[in-house]
């Protein structure tokens, strides 16, 4: 009688690198996503607010009204173009993961316990 025996390599175990993020975990299309939504979030409250409060506060201090505020509020507005873009860009270039394939008789195994 002859045993066949099939060769499982290990799977890769999750470590750390210097920075304490975990490396060699395997990434979900959701986690990908929620992580470059938060990416660009912090991105576009810098770009937005910074320019726009900034420019009310000189425009305060100097009494120039409207003038130095809407130059500030073009600022933020360019500043929002180009943060979506950047985003856009490096979503097109990230690589989706899969989805793990399922074999159509585990399907039926599952249906069937």
């Amino acid at each position: 009688m002859t045993e066949t025996t099939t060769q499982q390599t290990p799977s890769p175990k999750p470590s750390t690198n210097n920075s304490g993020v975990t490396v060699g975990k395997p990434e979900t299309p959701q986690s990908v996503f929620v992580g470059m939504a938060l990416d660009m979030s912090w991105r576009l409250a810098l770009v937005v607010l910074i320019p726009i409060i900034g420019s009310y506060e000189l425009d305060s201090r100097l009494g120039t009204t409207p003038l130095v505020t809407i130059v500030g509020f073009v600022i933020a507005m360019v500043g929002f173009g180009l943060v979506l873009w950047r985003t856009t860009q490096v979503a097109s270039q990230t690589p989706t993961p899969k989805a793990r394939s399922v074999n159509p008789t585990e399907i039926k195994k599952e249906k069937q316990a």
